[in-house]
């Protein structure tokens, strides 16, 4: 293929690097306000009175708004369609605040110094009330209420076979433990927005933004209007991961700039607002039983999981969902169960982050297998190998194929690159008065997509142009993955373009047809899809343009190096004759579109191997080398996959080593700045090693699946094994600090 599989740069990189490329944090408006929010220093009150007098009088004020200014609709914050059912947990403005970060009151003035002193002059008098922060504690019968129904946000419970038996019946029974903290997505660009209230009730919202018309839907549902009536202009963004999705700010800058008379309005959160106010990757705390015969086959096991919702639904209900969908399709026990409770508690909000909850509950799962493996005496790659899915076997959990799971195959890949058995038999060797080294593996999966659970659709629309160029237009975003240069390739492929006759529209509402949202590793596999859908549509469409043109059944119509002829003819046609004959003599433009829908939800498998070096002085651990062995259906480009893998193995090095959003005993941040709070360096990156397994995947366009999230999921379980092998310890508790792992060797773990 052409351009289908080859290394390409993303298309918009030399605009970033440069600093030519417009953010949302570059646009200017005039007359634009600043906007600025007052949130909540305590975890849980009632707002007895709120006096904003003083903040009103300050020279350079437009505006301040309360919850009195609020429209008193619940939401979700995170929806993806319409009705989506999830439950509607919130509100703009409220006048109980229910963590430390919670929003009260905002302020818009002429410069944002004005807005910020004029935030510090609004008195509250808060009514305090009892809180609770963990998830199992606040599940207990004696727990502070946050809402009055209880603090139950979600039950899930889903199993086949028989899990009881199967443990009662084992040779052997392994247990364990893990505890994972509030993560903070790390995104280089903080949370921001601007929008205008215009007349006639007309909204704009300018933003970096994974799912515009999500947003478009959920501000409709605040403020009772049409969707017609609200515009999502999406830009590019500066990092998400998931934190920039969903509605945040922008129904507080509207409401600013309704108060303000219609005046644009700015809110740019710092990095602590955004550590604090915005969502984390969920705190959770994780139990698994497994069941192992002698000979190591896995006979059944079972995770429980409390998850720590933070006081609002937002999309915790899907992300415990997609753990407990997703942890059946790794092994074939026949014995398997998930049964997870997500709770209210009163911290910083849980929602979408990469992995989507898979990185917690195969890192429970992962170091589960582990235990069996050294309680029967065998290999961890082996027992493995013994016990992993095969291609099209049974997904036990939706009682429904796997499709083309190569999981198994890098597995043995993977050993066979990292030298595993080389290496263990090598490892006392390694060893100094100093040093001592451990390896570790982890087999995991992520989906592609929504489906079958809810609609997951792309809509995509493709013109040719009198000149013979051609415009895609769709409403996926390109959230830095490269999604936009991929749908370029796609175009290329299938309609035998150069790169430069192609172009495509940024994610917008308003000039963009719809899509659900760029999450859920969907924008390779159903976008993708929905591209591939629609340009073969257009080919076919050119096809009878030429056969109409030539005089020809289309069946005799050929196609190479863009042009388009009939054997005896000299004649070839370009895309611009087409193009030109369809409008003169068919008075049409060439335009295609396509609602496409996929209808299945394929794995996207890894085997990851890590080598780890642990200071026996010092407790801190070094990765020293890694390998990730990922199955990616077809390699759509190579270079934007590799530099997905890198950057997962050094996230994932974060949740395994470094880092942890802390609060003290009444909820407050300890550590909400990038000073405090320890994200991974480059200096920690190891030499990464990438190999791709190919096999073709049904349903993705051109047999793709996508790899962003995926190659998060076996990170933290590959490092954590890793120290643990080298220690001959159980460590659980995330991160893996020096303090962790120093008590670990003086056996205190």
């Amino acid at each position: 293929m052409k351009y289908i599989g080859q290394p390409t740069p993303t298309i918009d990189a030399v605009a970033k690097v440069t600093g030519e490329a417009v953010y949302t944090d570059d646009l200017r408006f005039p007359g634009m306000l600043w906007g600025k929010v007052l949130t909540s220093p305590v975890a849980h009150a009632r707002i007895r009175s709120i006096d904003t007098s003083k903040a009103e009088a300050l020279p350079g004020v437009r505006a301040v708004i309360t919850y009195q200014d609020s429209p008193k609709t619940c939401f979700n914050r995170i929806m993806r369609w319409a009705k989506d059912g999830i439950p509607a947990t919130e509100r703009v403005l409220d006048d109980v605040v229910r963590f430390v970060g919670d929003e009260v009151a905002a302020v818009a003035a002429d410069t944002e110094a004005i807005a910020q002193k004029a935030i510090k002059l609004i008195e509250v008098d808060y009514e305090e009330l009892p809180a609770v922060f963990d998830p199992e504690e606040a599940l207990k019968e004696d727990a502070p209420h946050i809402y009055p129904e209880g603090n139950l946000l979600k039950a899930q419970r889903a199993e086949c076979g028989d899990v009881d038996a199967a443990l009662a019946e084992a040779d052997v029974v392994v247990e364990n433990a893990l505890s994972t903290q509030m993560i903070h997505h790390g995104a280089i660009e903080p949370h921001q927005c601007i929008a205008r209230w215009n007349r006639g009730d007309y909204l704009e919202v300018w933003e970096p933004q994974q799912g515009v018309h999500r947003v478009q839907i959920m501000l409709g549902q605040i403020f009772g209007l049409p969707y017609t009536k609200i515009a999502i202009h999406g830009g590019l963004i500066g990092g998400t991961f998931g934190g920039k999705d969903g509605v945040l700010l922008e129904p507080i800058a509207l409401l600013l700039s309704k108060k303000a008379g219609g005046k644009v309005v700015k809110i740019r959160y710092n990095r602590t607002e955004s550590m604090v106010s915005t969502y984390t990757r969920h705190a959770i705390k994780l139990y698994g039983k497994m069941a192992v015969q002698k000979d190591g086959t896995m006979t059944g096991f079972e995770i429980r999981s409390f998850m720590n919702s933070g006081p609002y639904c937002g999309g915790s209900i899907n992300v415990q969902a997609a753990m407990c969908g997703k942890m059946f399709k790794v092994y074939q026990a026949p014995n398997q169960r998930f049964d997870g409770k997500a709770a209210y508690t009163n911290t910083p909000v849980g929602g979408a982050m990469r992995g989507f909850g898979s990185p917690k509950v195969f890192t429970t799962l992962e170091l589960l297998v582990n235990k069996a493996a050294k309680a029967v005496h065998m290999d961890p790659v082996d027992f493995r190998e013994r016990n992993l899915v095969r291609p099209y076997g049974l997904d036990r959990g939706a009682n429904d194929t796997l499709g083309n799971a190569r999981v198994h195959d890098c597995l043995v890949k993977g050993a066979e690159l990292f030298r595993w058995k080389e290496k263990l038999a090598g490892k006392a060797a390694k060893e100094t008065d100093r040093y001592v080294y451990g390896y570790g593996v982890a087999t995991a999966l992520h989906g592609n997509g929504v489906a079958p659970f809810a609609p997951d659709i792309t809509v995509a629309e493709l013109m040719v142009h009198e000149d013979g160029s051609v415009l895609l237009r769709t409403g996926l975003t390109d959230h830095g993955a490269g999604t936009y240069t991929l749908m370029k390739q796609i175009v290329a492929e299938t309609l035998d373009i150069p790169f430069d006759q192609i172009e495509l529209t940024h994610s917008d509402t308003h000039t963009c047809p719809y899509d659900m949202g760029s999450g859920a590793s969907r924008n390779t596999w159903s976008g993708g899809a929905a591209v591939e859908t629609v340009s073969r549509q257009m080919e076919q469409t050119l096809r009878a343009v030429a056969a109409d043109a030539l005089g020809c059944p289309v069946e005799q119509v050929q196609h190479s190096d863009g042009a388009y002829w009939t054997e005896g003819s000299d004649t070839r046609l370009t895309r611009a004759d087409l193009a030109c004959y369809a409008y003169d003599h068919q008075k049409r433009k060439l335009l295609e579109t396509v609602s496409y829908c996929s209808d299945h939800n394929a794995g996207s498998y890894g085997a990851h191997f890590a080598e780890v070096r642990v200071d026996k002085q010092t407790g801190e651990v070094k990765v020293t080398d890694y390998l990730a062995v990922c199955d990616v259906g077809t390699a759509l480009n190579p270079m934007l996959l590799e530099g997905q893998i890198e950057g997962a193995v050094l996230m994932g090095m974060g949740m395994a080593l470094f880092e942890g959003l802390q609060l003290d005993e009444k909820g407050r941040p300890i550590n909400a700045n990038l000073k405090k709070y320890r994200l991974p360096r480059s200096t920690d990156l190891p030499p990464i090693s990438i190999h791709f397994v190919e096999e073709f995947e049904q349903g993705g366009p051109y047999g793709g699946k996508s790899i962003g999230e995926a190659s998060i999921v076996p990170v933290v379980p590959a490092i954590v094994g890793a120290v643990n092998d080298a220690l001959d310890a159980d460590l659980h508790v995330l991160p893996l600090t020096p303090d962790r792992v120093k008590a670990a060797m003086e056996g205190r773990s």
